[in-house]
């Protein structure tokens, strides 16, 4: 009577991942590289800062999604999210790239899209770095 079933104690024990620090590491490698484009202009720097909060954003709203629901009941859900994350990061993505080609100016091409493939990078080795 006072033991719990055994599909409760496994729901007690299975710990989402803390991916959301991904999201953390993106964003201050975003700040970090815009501080260092401040030192070629003004303008390259909000290029930088825009090209990774281009990366970053979107990439968060994917982890977020991605990771809304856990457990071998929830596959659907889980697969769902998923696909509606992946969707919706490229939109916008998509629409970062078209908000910035539209209101900075003047826009610093090079600024912009070399921070957004450094921090877009990350995904690749930022698990071993946030220790996840």
């Amino acid at each position: 009577m006072g033991k719990n079933p055994p599909e409760i104690m496994l729901r007690q024990t299975i710990l989402r991942p803390p991916v959301y620090r991904i999201s953390l590491v993106q964003l201050g490698l975003s700040v970090l590289i815009a501080l260092l484009f401040l030192l070629r202009s003004e303008d390259a720097a909000i290029s930088a800062l825009a090209g990774g909060l281009i990366c970053t954003i979107p990439n968060a709203y994917f982890i977020y999604k991605a990771f809304l629901h856990t457990g071998a009941q929830q596959t659907n859900a889980v697969l769902q999210s998923f696909y509606q994350g992946g969707s919706w990061k490229m939109i916008l993505t998509g629409v970062g790239f078209s908000v910035a080609f539209k209101l900075i100016q003047p826009l610093d091409v090079l600024a912009l899209f070399s921070t957004f493939v450094l921090v877009q990078c990350t995904n690749f080795f930022v698990s071993k770095i946030a220790n996840l």
